[in-house]
């Protein structure tokens, strides 16, 4: 009986010091490649350097580009509107918060961590504070690829 309680208590300090831990980690991480060298990018640095102005729905920060692609962090405080990028594909990875996006006729829902690559779109949050996430278009985008499907 003490044999099994002592191991019940082993078990239970891992369980509390694995969340504990886990808890204290921050992510997620992402590294961007700047010429020869790959940069940690520090996402509340970029969010608090460029805050997504009160009464405005979207913001694109630019994060880089080369020839082939561009990196961007967008925050979405509402929604987008529905649009395709003809030139350009774009691929998505949901940072922070959830919501969900109508690709054609579908509707995915999604949370952090997901990745998105699709045609004609658009982004609906649902949670409380703006949906931050980094798109990365190739090729590099310039702004004007954007038409109402």
């Amino acid at each position: 009986m003490i044999s099994k309680l002592k191991n019940f208590s082993l078990a239970l300090l891992l369980i509390v010091s694995f969340a504990s831990w886990s808890a204290c980690v921050s992510g997620p991480h992402f590294y961007l490649q700047y010429g020869n060298d790959y940069q940690e990018v520090n996402l509340d640095k970029i969010l608090a350097d460029n805050p997504l102005p009160a009464g405005e729905n979207i913001k694109v920060v630019n994060l880089g580009r080369s020839q082939s692609a561009s990196r961007h962090m967008v925050q979405i405080r509402d929604r987008e509107v529905f649009h395709l990028h003809k030139l350009h594909d774009a691929t998505i990875v949901l940072m922070r918060d959830q919501g969900y996006l109508i690709l054609g006729q579908k509707r995915i829902d999604l949370k952090t961590g997901d990745i998105i690559h699709g045609v004609p779109h658009y982004y609906v949050n649902t949670a409380n504070d703006p949906t931050v996430a980094f798109a990365v278009y190739a090729p590099a985008y310039d702004g004007k690829d954007k038409s109402s499907g």
